[in-house]
C-alpha cells in the first residue's frame, strides 16, 4: 500500500475570501465555490494534480489563514489503507460517507483521520485495532449524526492545529477535476512536522510525492508552483502560507527523502 499526496488544506477565519484570493493570485481555477460540508465550510481550487481545499472549521476560527494539514489516497482501498495504517501503529478515524451536490451533480467520498503524523490534530475517535464491525457501526452513525447540521456543527466545534486525512472518492474525481482548467502544477510542499520526522519516515508514501519536510514549524508553510512561459507571476502569501512560482529546471530545491 502506498499513499499520494491528493490535496493541500488551508483553515480560514474567511474561506470564500481566501479561496478568491488564491485564485486570483495563483492562477487556481475554482473548482467548487465555499459551502457547508458536515458542519464544515469547504472550498477548492484546482493546481495541477492536486486540489488545494479551503475550509472553516471550529468554533474558534485562526487569526489568519495558516496550512492546516494534508490529504492523500491510496493505491487500494481505504479499508485497506486503514487496515495497513493501524497495524504500522497509526491511529485512524472510522471514515464515513459524506455525500454533496444535486444528483445530477453529486459528490461522494470516504476520509480517515491519521493521527501521529501532527501535533494537535482534529479530535476524532481513533483506534489502533484491527478494523471491524466496531468501526462500521461508527461510520454508519457518524454518517447518519453529519447529516442534521445542530449535530455536525456540535461536532466541529474544536478543530485541533492538523489535519491529515487519506480520501476514497466514490464518483469520478478525475472527470470532475478536468471540468475546469488544470491551473499551475505543484512542484514542491514544505510541510512542518514538529518533530515527528520518525512517523513520517514509516509513512508508506509513494516515490513521486513532492513534500520537503521540516522538523520546525507546523503544517503547509510553503508551496512552489511551476511557472507558466511568457507569465511574470509574483510570490505571494495567504496567512501563514508562502507561495512562489518557479521556472522547470531551476531554482527547485531538493526534496528530503522520506
Amino acid at each position: 500500500m502506498q499513499l499520494s499526496l491528493d490535496h493541500l488544506i488551508i483553515r480560514s477565519p474567511t474561506p470564500t475570501e481566501t479561496l478568491t484570493q488564491l485564485a486570483a493570485q495563483a492562477g487556481t481555477p475554482i473548482l467548487a465555490d465555499v459551502e457547508c460540508v458536515s458542519g464544515v465550510a469547504t472550498g477548492i481550487v484546482r493546481a495541477g494534480s492536486l486540489d488545494i481545499e479551503v475550509v472553516g472549521i471550529g468554533d474558534e476560527p485562526p487569526q489568519r489563514p495558516h496550512g492546516y494539514g494534508i490529504g492523500f489516497v491510496a493505491d487500494g482501498g481505504l479499508d485497506e489503507a486503514v487496515s495497513h495504517l493501524r497495524a504500522m501503529g497509526f491511529p485512524t478515524s472510522p471514515a464515513p460517507s459524506v455525500t454533496i451536490g444535486p444528483a445530477a451533480q453529486r459528490r461522494t467520498w470516504r476520509a480517515t483521520q491519521v493521527h501521529g503524523l501532527l501535533p494537535d490534530p482534529f479530535p476524532a475517535l481513533t483506534s489502533r485495532r484491527r478494523p471491524g464491525f466496531r468501526d462500521r457501526a461508527l461510520e454508519r452513525a457518524a454518517g447518519a449524526l453529519a447529516r442534521v447540521p445542530p449535530v455536525a456543527r456540535a461536532a466541529t466545534r474544536r478543530a485541533g492545529s492538523s489535519m491529515v486525512v487519506v480520501t476514497e472518492y466514490a464518483f469520478d474525481v478525475h472527470a470532475w477535476r478536468s471540468s475546469v482548467d488544470s491551473g499551475p502544477r505543484v512542484v514542491a510542499v514544505h510541510l512542518g512536522i514538529a518533530g515527528h520526522r520518525r512517523a513520517w519516515e514509516q509513512l508508506p508514501l509513494a516515490g513521486d510525492v513532492p513534500l520537503h519536510l521540516e522538523d520546525d514549524g507546523l503544517g503547509v508553510t510553503r508551496v512552489l508552483l511551476a511557472r507558466t512561459p511568457g507569465m511574470h507571476e509574483r510570490a505571494f502569501s495567504i496567512g501563514d502560507v508562502a507561495f512562489e512560482f518557479v521556472s522547470r529546471g531551476r531554482d527547485i530545491p531538493h526534496l528530503q527523502g522520506l
